[in-house]
C-alpha cells in the first residue's frame, strides 16, 4: 500500500527514508555481453535536503537490512556461550574407581619391589667386591715387599760379580730388565746357575704386581659404578612409593584400606608340603632341623614392618627375613630374592615342601618362606607387616635348604 503523504505518529524523515528504498536488479544478456538495469523507485520522494544514503538511524537500517537474520545468528551464540561457561562439569574427567586405583597402586608398589631388589642386589655385589679389593689391596703390599727381596738379590749377585767387569748393581736394578743387562754385560753364562732363578722369580713377582693393581683398580671402577645404581634404583623405589601414596590419597579411608588389601588370597596349584599352612603344622611337616627353624624365627617376626632393604631387627624386607631366618639355622644367604634363587637344590611347584623359599615376579623381586597348603610367611612389602598369607600366584622359582 502506498501513501504519497506523512503518517500520523511517524516521523516525516524516518518514513521517507523506508519510501525512498530501492530495488536493483542487474540482467546480464549472456548473448550481447552487454547489462540491462531494471529499477524500481517508490514514486514518493524524499524531502528535499535528505537522503536514505547520507542519514541513516541504526534501529531503522537494522530493521530494514534483516535483523531477524542477525539474531537467528547471534542468539544460538549466546545460547552456547552460556552453556560453555554455566556448565564446566559437562566435560569433566570423572573420579577413578577403588578397583583402577588398587590396580595401579599395585602396578607401582611391584614396581617399587623390582627397583628395590635392584638396590639390595647391587648392594650384596658390592660386599662381594669390597672383599675383592681388599684382598688385592693386601696383595698389593706383600708383592711390593716380595719384589724389594728380590731386587735386593739380584743386586748382590751383581756385586758379586762386579770385580769381573764394571757392571754396576745400579744399572742392574734400574733396568726394565735385569736378566738382560747381565747377559749383555758377559755375566749370565757364568752365573746362569745362581742368578736365573731369581731373576725369573723376580719376573713373576713384578707381573703378578702389574696384574694385581689393574685388579684393584677395576674393583674400585665396579664399586663406583654400584654406588650410582644403587642410587638409582633407591630414587626410583621412592618415586614409585610417593606415586602409589598420591593416588591413596584420592580415597576415602574404607576406600584406602580396600585398595591397599594383600592381593594374596588366590588358589595357586602347588604342592601341599604336608603342612597345614599355618606356623605349627608348618615346623612340624618341615623336612630338616634347618627349615624348622627358618620357619620358627621368621613367625616370629610377624607383625614387624616392612621396610626395603632392611634386615631386622625392627624391620625387614623380603629377602632380608628369609636371610636371618635361615642365618638362625646356620644356613648363609645373600640379602637378595634374585641371589637366594640360586642357592639350596631347586624344586618344582608341585614338590613343595614346608620351608622352601619361594620365589615370584620376574625378573624375581619377592621371597617368602613355604608353609604348606598354598600358604606362605613372607614379609610383603611398604605399608604392611610380616605376616602368614596365601600364595596370590604361581612362584616362578623354588628352593630347598639345609
Amino acid at each position: 500500500m502506498r501513501s504519497d503523504g506523512p503518517t500520523t505518529g511517524q516521523p516525516a524523515e524516518t518514513r521517507a527514508a523506508a519510501q525512498n528504498f530501492e530495488a536493483r536488479e542487474d540482467v546480464r544478456d549472456s548473448g550481447s555481453g552487454t547489462t540491462t538495469s531494471t529499477r524500481v523507485e517508490n514514486r514518493t520522494t524524499a524531502p528535499r535536503g535528505s537522503s536514505f544514503f547520507r542519514r541513516r538511524n541504526p534501529v531503522n537500517l537494522l530493521r530494514l537490512t534483516g535483523w531477524r537474520r542477525f539474531a537467528g545468528v547471534l542468539v544460538p551464540l549466546a545460547l552456547a556461550g552460556t552453556a560453555l561457561f554455566t556448565s564446566p562439569t559437562a566435560s569433566a574427567v570423572p573420579n577413578p574407581s577403588v578397583a583402577d586405583v588398587k590396580k595401579k597402586v599395585q602396578k607401582l608398589k611391584s614396581e617399587a619391589d623390582t627397583a628395590a631388589e635392584d638396590y639390595v642386589e647391587t648392594r650384596e655385589k658390592l660386599k662381594s667386591t669390597q672383599v675383592k679389593l681388599k684382598a688385592a689391596k693386601k696383595n698389593v703390599g706383600k708383592q711390593e715387599d716380595r719384589v724389594k727381596v728380590l731386587k735386593k738379590q739380584v743386586g748382590l749377585l751383581a756385586a758379586e760379580s762386579y770385580k769381573k767387569g764394571e757392571l754396576s748393581t745400579l744399572s742392574v736394578l734400574l733396568s726394565d730388565d735385569p736378566e738382560a743387562a747381565l747377559a749383555k754385560a758377559g755375566y749370565l753364562p757364568t752365573l746362569s746357575a745362581r742368578q736365573s732363578g731369581a731373576l725369573n722369580d723376580l719376573a713373576d713377582a713384578q707381573q703378578a704386581l702389574v696384574d694385581t693393581q689393574k685388579s684393584m683398580e677395576k674393583q674400585i671402577q665396579v664399586i663406583k659404578a654400584s654406588n650410582v645404581k644403587m642410587k638409582k634404583a633407591q630414587e626410583t623405589a621412592d618415586k614409585k612409593l610417593a606415586a602409589a601414596e598420591a593416588e591413596l590419597s584420592t580415597l576415602q579411608a574404607s576406600e584406602r584400606a580396600e585398595a591397599e588389601a594383600d592381593p594374596s588370597g588366590g588358589s595357586v596349584p602347588v604342592g601341599s608340603g604336608g603342612g597345614g599352612g599355618d606356623c605349627a603344622s608348618g615346623m612340624a611337616a618341615a623336612p630338616s632341623a634347618a627349615a624348622k627353624q627358618a620357619i620358627s624365627f621368621a613367625c616370629n617376626q610377624r607383625g614387624l614392618p616392612y621396610v626395603w632393604a632392611a634386615a631386622g631387627p625392627s624391620s625387614y624386607d623380603c629377602s632380608g627375613l628369609t636371610m636371618k631366618a635361615y642365618a638362625s639355622a646356620g644356613v648363609s644367604l645373600p640379602h637378595s630374592s634374585r641371589m637366594q634363587a640360586g642357592y639350596g637344590t631347586s624344586v618344582s611347584n608341585a614338590n613343595l615342601m614346608a620351608g622352601d623359599l619361594v620365589f615370584f615376579g620376574s625378573p624375581i623381586n619377592h621371597v617368602g618362606i613355604y608353609l604348606g597348603n598354598n600358604m606362605m610367611v613372607h614379609a610383603p612389602r611398604t605399608g604392611d607387616v610380616v605376616k602368614v598369607a596365601s600364595l596370590w600366584t604361581t612362584p616362578v622359582a623354588a628352593a630347598r635348604l639345609g
